[in-house]
């Protein structure tokens, strides 16, 4: 092997060829731990990332493995770095994807004269997605995953949410990826190009209509054209289907013989898929399969920060329990690598999750709201002893387990898509960055992401709002509970089924779960915290797989999964839910039209109607728990 360097503590062979079934050479870097440099067999730890095999973190990674005995293969995905091929995110081209690429790694690994036969595989994000994909094809000796909120159906939810396109997620990391492209590593006119359209994000986005061509994308042609494959392309066609995209559906083809340890977090955009891979190779696989859901955002600081991407709110020093990440990693790696490496048994529970709302509400010294919280244990989700029980809307704004009086009520509103609702909060952006930021700023800088209150600046993101609670604006509908008499605990999957009606062809309706915290010290105004929230795109309601428009007027039944969260909602707090059309810049916005997506030609107001009768009743579904009073207690952490 040439590019050796020896270190005294590891020795680093720089970027070695990988090359895959048909030709294309995977720059590859391997560590291995010896502080003589002299030849050995060790279990490797196998990393491929679309975002640079030697940045800081991996390097981190690669010298922890070593110091533990394992060898490490940190690897740039095709088309990245300085590997060859195109890069082509999810999809599949001739036959060759990130599983193959990955299955034909894990093979070059597991023939080496350093490698004991054992494998490990590791990453977040896009690496956990290609784990996935790599495990679908039983590449020789994979024990061990280690996956941090990998997705399990790009299209439902993603990139792609329920039929809308999720441009707060996709737009920067476009930028993100062009900015650290090939074409721009000698052009410097480019990268300060893209540097600039990343900090100015939202100015690209006035109306969601980012066009080809006519942004510093274009000079990235191959990123350019994708994030536009994916705005145009709705329907379910195989540029949704290939597995590193899509693992659901393909549960039966999991090697049975991996141990997999997941995390995810409540306002992270995996977190639903997480919960159904827990079930599915859960009930498959012959070795543990593990998770841990803690009150992070999508972003490397899962598992070590107290806060949610950029939102001022606490959950307090035990939300840390298992950071840092690298950790929690080896330790699962020591655990369920072979006996004769002499690792611990400590066995994991199947779920770990972090009950959050358990803080007495105060404002610490950073200005945060101390919504607190407390670690938990389960064998099964949804949890055993779960009530599924209605919370129906009622006229007047009422939210109450007593179904509604069938007296024709209903409640109406404008969703104009030049003024769109502004994502104050989000479960579906990410945090970019490194950990542990005090301004933690989220996808794109400017927006607010994780358990935001619901109250928009004046003229937030240059768009047209005064400013002011959301739940002001005539194009949101809300539903709040009287203030709560006893705690209620929520914990599992949350659902919004509406009755609803439209002028419009196609249309999107969006559902939030709050708790509203009632005025008090140093929040005069109530805080009112978003919990979990999801869209909905008429045309592909019912996670149709094709487009299918609806008939003006017609009342519709719609179920919208706003995926699983875990919250106590103390004495005093009202449960809220708020139904409007538009969340921008997170998703697209409708133009109302019925047009191709991504190419319309004008936008309409759409005249919304949403149904709360004895025969229509609308209502949230939601998952309660028993309650004791180990919750009262002001936790002041």
């Amino acid at each position: 092997m040439n590019g050796a360097l020896c270190d005294g503590r590891y020795i680093v062979h720089d970027n070695l060829g990988v090359y895959t079934r048909d030709g294309v050479r995977l720059a590859t870097d391997l560590y291995l731990p010896t502080s003589h440099c002299a030849p050995g067999r060790w279990p490797a730890v196998v990393e491929r990332t679309p975002y640079d095999r030697d940045r800081p973190a991996i390097i981190e990674a690669a010298r922890e493995a070593t110091r533990r005995g394992y060898a490490f293969v940190a690897q740039d995905v095709r088309g990245r770095g300085l590997s060859g091929g195109t890069f082509q995110l999810y999809a599949s081209t001739n036959g060759c994807d990130e599983g193959t690429d990955g299955a034909d790694t894990l093979a070059w690994v597991f023939y080496q004269p350093w490698c004991d036969g054992h494998i490990a595989t590791v990453g977040g994000s896009f690496s956990a997605a290609n784990q996935q994909a790599a495990a679908l094809h039983h590449p020789p000796g994979l024990r061990v995953q280690f996956q941090r909120d990998g997705g399990i159906n790009y299209r439902r939810r993603g990139l792609r949410t329920h039929g809308a396109f999720t441009w707060g997620l996709a737009v920067p990391w476009a930028i993100m990826m062009a900015s650290t492209s090939k074409e721009t590593a000698n052009d410097p006119a480019a990268a300060a190009a893209l540097q600039q359209m990343q900090h100015d994000v939202v100015a690209w986005l006035p109306d969601g209509r980012l066009a080809r061509c006519r942004s510093p994308l274009h000079r990235v042609p191959d990123v350019e054209d994708l994030l536009f494959r994916m705005y145009e392309t709705g329907d379910d066609t195989p540029f949704w289907q290939a597995t590193p995209a899509r693992l659901e559906g393909h549960w039966d083809e999991y090697p049975t013989n991996v141990a997999v340890l997941m995390v995810s977090g409540w306002y992270a955009h995996h977190v639903s898929g997480n919960f159904e891979k827990l079930r599915e190779l859960g009930t498959r696989l012959r070795r543990p399969v593990s998770l841990i859901v803690g009150p992070w955002v999508h972003g490397p600081g899962m598992l070590e920060d107290t806060v949610a991407g950029n939102a001022p709110v606490e959950f307090g020093s035990a939300a840390a329990k298992f950071g840092p990440a690298t950790d929690t990693c080896f330790a699962w790696l020591d655990q369920h690598l072979p006996e004769e490496t002499a690792r611990a048994t400590t066995l994991h529970p199947a779920l770990r999750y972090f009950l959050m709302g358990t803080g007495d509400g105060h404002r610490t010294p950073e200005g945060r709201l101390f919504h607190g919280g407390e670690w938990r244990t389960a064998v099964e989700w949804p949890l055993s002893g779960t009530r599924f029980v209605p919370y129906y809307f009622l006229r007047g704004g009422g939210l109450s387990t007593k179904e509604p009086a069938d007296d024709g009520s209903s409640s109406a509103y404008d969703f104009d898509p030049a003024a769109p609702c502004p994502t104050i909060g989000s479960t579906n952006l990410q945090a970019i960055g490194s950990t542990n930021q005090q301004d933690r700023s989220g996808a794109g800088g400017p927006l607010l992401i994780g358990p935001q209150d619901q109250t928009a600046p004046a003229g937030f993101l240059g768009l047209r709002t005064a400013g002011g609670p959301l739940a002001e604006r005539p194009d949101v509908v809300t539903f709040q509970s009287e203030p709560l008499a006893e705690p209620i605990e929520v914990t599992g999957p949350v659902e919004v089924v509406l009755w609803c009606s439209s002028s419009a062809p196609d249309t999107d309706f969006v559902a939030k779960l709050i708790d509203a915290y009632p005025p008090g010290i140093g929040y005069p105004d109530g805080y009112s915290m978003l919990l979990c929230e999801d869209i909905v795109r008429m045309r592909y309601r019912d996670n149709q797989p094709t487009a299918e428009f609806i008939e003006p007027g017609r009342v519709y039944t719609v179920r919208i999964p706003l995926g699983p969260t875990s919250n106590l909602f103390k004495a005093g707090h009202r449960i809220r839910v708020d139904i409007t059309s538009s969340s921008f810049p997170e998703y697209d916005v409708n133009p109302n039209t019925g047009e191709p997506l991504g190419r319309h030609t004008h936008i309409e107001v759409a005249h919304q109607r949403i149904y709360h009768t004895a025969s229509m009743g609308s209502h949230a579904v939601l998952p309660l728990q028993p309650t004791d009073d180990q919750h009262l207690a002001k936790d002041r952490t």
